[in-house]
């Protein structure tokens, strides 16, 4: 197992992390804001059509709905 940093070696591990995240993050903020440059969005597929219940059941329980819906 690693040895534990000691404190000034943990802050200066969190600066080298943390540093290049915030100035990516500012800079895709300023393009956005300041230069109207519009948000990166995933592209999406159209909506699948809803399936009836009949469609999900096995062959052989159809047999038994037209009772049911008759009202029987």
């Amino acid at each position: 197992m690693a040895q534990k940093l000691p404190p000034q070696a943990r802050r200066l591990r969190t600066i080298i992390v943390t540093v290049p995240i915030m100035a990516a993050t500012a800079y895709v903020l300023y393009e956005r804001l300041m230069l109207g440059k519009p948000r990166r969005t995933l592209p999406r597929e159209a909506p699948q059509p809803l399936s009836t219940t009949n469609e999900l059941l096995p062959e052989s329980s159809h047999a038994g709905s037209e009772r049911w819906s008759k009202g029987e």
